[in-house]
């Protein structure tokens, strides 16, 4: 079947119009897979800490070393600080636990042991480059 140039224009316009209006169709029902996603979705960002904390569990094991300083246990859960730790002596390992594990500063510590803030600053640098040395 011959088709003029006439034919083929009318023909032409009328593909084109039909395949914008598939388009369009297939554009609608994207944007609404969209809303229905969104309706069924909720971005992390957005949950509260107690829906956050519903969605796993964690097996807690008291994998912990104890080590008592000014009468309170103090747990440390890492075995390779608690291994070094225990290299220490026993003063330049109680000033590092009150340091970082019980949040005291240098001063706290000075007035609990009786002792000058200058000797603990001292005790905790030393301290510091024993676990260094240990731990490499």
């Amino acid at each position: 079947m011959k088709l003029n140039r006439q034919e083929k224009e009318i023909v032409q316009r009328k593909f084109c119009t039909y395949c914008i209006k598939v388009l369009h169709g297939e554009a609608l029902n994207y944007l609404d897979e969209l809303n229905r996603q969104r309706e069924r979705e909720v971005i992390f960002s957005e949950l509260l800490q107690k829906d956050l904390d519903a969605l796993y569990s964690c097996d807690d094991y008291d994998m912990a070393d104890y080590f008592t300083v000014m009468g309170r246990q103090v747990p440390v859960r890492n075995e390779w600080i608690s291994r070094a730790l225990k290299k220490l002596p026993v003063k330049k390992r109680d000033i590092i636990l009150m340091l970082y594990f019980l949040d005291m500063t240098e001063k706290e510590i000075a007035d609990c042991l009786k002792l000058v803030q200058s000797t603990i600053h001292y005790h905790k640098d030393d301290s510091l480059r024993l676990l260094r040395k240990l731990m490499e």
